[in-house]
C-alpha cells in the first residue's frame, strides 16, 4: 500500500500524513498520524459468539474464555502500538528525505546559478577579447599592405640599383639609401664631400644641389662640403651636415625630402652639429637644441627661435643712462614770463626788452 498522497497545492507526492508540504510549505489539511484513520483504525471488534448448547459447561472454561479475549485485546493493542511507531519512524524518515532532497535542490540551483554568471562573464570577456584581436590583425594586415603596395620592390629597377651600389663600393663611395621601389627608384650617395642621386628610371646621375633647393643651404666645399648625409628610419628624408665655411667652425643640419619627383630641403639649424645614437646636437649661440634621428626637435631653441625672441630692453636703458651721465648739462636760463612776474612783484617798472642802439660810426680821422 502507498503511503504518499498528492499535495492539493503543488501535486507533488509526498507522506500520506504530512500536514505540510515540503515542496511549496503549503498546508495539506490530511489527516494526523495521531488520529486513526477512516479506513484502517475503523475495525469491529470480533465478539465471539458462542450458541448455548445443552451441555452445562464447566466454570474454567469461562475464565479460560475471559483469559484468552483480554490477551487478544492486549495483543490488538500492542500492534497498533507498534503500527503507530511504525508510521512515526516512517513519517520522520520520509521528512529526512524530504529535507536532504530539498536542501541538494537548493545547492544545485545555487551552484548551477553562479557557474551560468561565470560562464557569461567569461564568454564576453573572450569574445571581447576575439574582436579587439581580429580588429588588430585586420589593422596590421592593412597597414602592411598599404605599406607594401606603396613600397613594392621593382626587380629591374632592383637589379640596376644593386649594379651601380656594388660600382660605387668598389671606388669606396658611401652609399647613404636606396630605394628600389616604384616609387623613390633612386640611390642617394657621397662622393668627395658631394651629395649625389642616381635615377634609376632614366639611369641619369645628377649632384643634388642644396642652395638650389633652399637659399638658407648654404655649403663651402673649400671646407669639408657635405661631410655626411644618414637616412631617417621612416625612409622620408635625408639628414645632411654640411660646412657653412671654410673653416669649418659652423655646420649646417638640412633634411631632404626622398621623393625624386619633387625634392625639398628644409633649413633645421646652425652650429657645431653632433650626431648621436638617439639623434642629433646642435650648439650655438649659448644655446642647445636636439633633434631625433628624423631631424625633428625634441628640446631646446631653433635658430628661428632664438632669433626671433626680443632683445633685452634693460642693457639699452643702462646705456642711454650712461651716456646721459657723460654729457655735461646745460644751465637752465629762466623764461621772459618768469622774469616779468618777479619784476611785477617787486613794482619796479624796468623795460626788460632794452631800447634798439644804432650803431655808432667810426669817427674820422
Amino acid at each position: 500500500m502507498s503511503k504518499t498522497r498528492k499535495c492539493p497545492a503543488c501535486g507533488r507526492d509526498i507522506f500520506m500524513y504530512a500536514q505540510v508540504c515540503p515542496y511549496c510549505k503549503a498546508e495539506t489539511h490530511f489527516t494526523s498520524i495521531d488520529e486513526k484513520p477512516q479506513q484502517e483504525d475503523i475495525e469491529e471488534e470480533v465478539v465471539p459468539t458462542y450458541e448455548p448448547e445443552d451441555v452445562e459447561e464447566e466454570p474454567s472454561s469461562d475464565k479460560k474464555a475471559e483469559e484468552s479475549s483480554s490477551d487478544k485485546k492486549e495483543e490488538e493493542h500492542s500492534s497498533e502500538k507498534e503500527k503507530e511507531e511504525g508510521r512515526l519512524g516512517k513519517y520522520i524518515d520520509h521528512l529526512k528525505k524530504d529535507k536532504d532532497k530539498v536542501k541538494k535542490q537548493y545547492q544545485k540551483k545555487i551552484k548551477s546559478k553562479y557557474s551560468g554568471s561565470t560562464i557569461l562573464i567569461a564568454s564576453v570577456i573572450t569574445i571581447l577579447s576575439i574582436i579587439v584581436l581580429a580588429l588588430y590583425i585586420a589593422k596590421s594586415s592593412m597597414d602592411q599592405g598599404t605599406f607594401r603596395l606603396a613600397n613594392s620592390v621593382d626587380n629591374t629597377m632592383k637589379e640596376v640599383l644593386d649594379s651601380v651600389e656594388g660600382k660605387l663600393i668598389l671606388r669606396s663611395t658611401t652609399v647613404v639609401a636606396k630605394f628600389p621601389d616604384k616609387d623613390k627608384h633612386c640611390l642617394y650617395y657621397l662622393q668627395d664631400n658631394h651629395l649625389y642621386i642616381f635615377d634609376a628610371k632614366d639611369k641619369s646621375t645628377n649632384e643634388v644641389n642644396l642652395n638650389e633647393l633652399n637659399a638658407k643651404a648654404v655649403v663651402d666645399f673649400k671646407g669639408s662640403g657635405v661631410q655626411n648625409a644618414y637616412c631617417s628610419p621612416n625612409k622620408n628624408y635625408i639628414i645632411i651636415i654640411a660646412a657653412r665655411n671654410a673653416a669649418n667652425s659652423e655646420f649646417g643640419l638640412y633634411r631632404l625630402g626622398t621623393d625624386p619627383d619633387s625634392p625639398t630641403l628644409e633649413y633645421i639649424d646652425r652650429g657645431a652639429v653632433k650626431q648621436e645614437t638617439d639623434g642629433y646636437t646642435v650648439q650655438a649661440s649659448g644655446r642647445t637644441a636636439k633633434y631625433d634621428t628624423n631631424g625633428n626637435k625634441v628640446s631646446g631653441m631653433t635658430e628661428a627661435e632664438w632669433e626671433s625672441i626680443p632683445k633685452k630692453q634693460v642693457e639699452d636703458n643702462k646705456s642711454k643712462k650712461s651716456t646721459q651721465e657723460t654729457k655735461p648739462k646745460k644751465a637752465e636760463l629762466p623764461s621772459r614770463e618768469a622774469i616779468n612776474e618777479e619784476v611785477r612783484r617787486a613794482d619796479i617798472n624796468i623795460d626788460i626788452d632794452p631800447p634798439s642802439q644804432k650803431p655808432q660810426k667810426p669817427e674820422l680821422p
